[in-house]
């Protein structure tokens, strides 16, 4: 019994001053990140989703409820899970983009850590747990959950049996906006991971 999850980016956000918003309120979806989503909602329209998790972050419910415009899953069954958040990062937050490109976006040193930030594996378990979590609810089931690009590249390099360290998730590749990962459960273990293109 195959248990499939599709674990989305949420689309791109207007963020017009450039700045690093992390969980703070008030970002939504540019008309660009609503076009993704569309896109994204096209690209699973052909699996038949059990259900719809996601951040409860105001640009993943933005894209979690345009995903479901396309299946048979109302926006009120969406079911949010505060484990799929954004990345905790105050000593960021407000501040512009340029200050998280001097530091290569590495938001995991133990000096971040000591001002409030989250480790990487803080945010593994946690993914871990909510992914297993819905595997368990959903046993042979297609499921499409919506996050954010740091958990799901963390969870990824994991599921792809890589070491957590910086270079695992900021490698060549990065998760686009409203892209993703199919994540295969056989039971409860993974045995199947591959990045979605469309």
């Amino acid at each position: 019994m195959r248990t499939v999850i599709y674990l989305c980016r949420h689309g791109e956000v207007y963020n017009p001053d450039k700045i690093i918003y992390g969980r703070m309120p008030g970002f939504s979806l540019s008309e660009e990140g609503k076009k993704q989503a569309h896109t994204l909602g096209k690209h699973l329209a052909g699996k038949k989703l059990q259900a719809i998790y996601a951040s409860p972050l105001e640009r993943a419910r933005e894209t979690a409820t345009i995903v479901a415009s396309y299946q048979s899953i109302a926006a009120s069954d969406i079911r949010f899970d505060k484990r799929l958040i954004e990345v905790n990062k105050p000593h960021f937050e407000g501040k512009p983009m340029a200050d998280a490109q001097k530091i290569h976006w590495n938001y995991y040193t133990p000096l971040f850590n000591t001002q409030g930030g989250e480790r990487m594996t803080d945010i593994w378990r946690r993914m871990d747990l909510a992914l297993r979590d819905i595997v368990h609810k959903h046993k042979g089931g297609e499921v499409a959950v919506i996050s954010h690009g740091d958990p799901i590249m963390i969870s990824r390099a994991k599921y792809a049996g890589k070491r957590l360290v910086i270079g695992s998730i900021r490698g060549e590749y990065y998760v686009p906006t409203a892209k993703g990962v199919a994540l295969i459960y056989d039971e409860i273990d993974t045995i199947g991971v591959s990045d979605l293109i469309f």
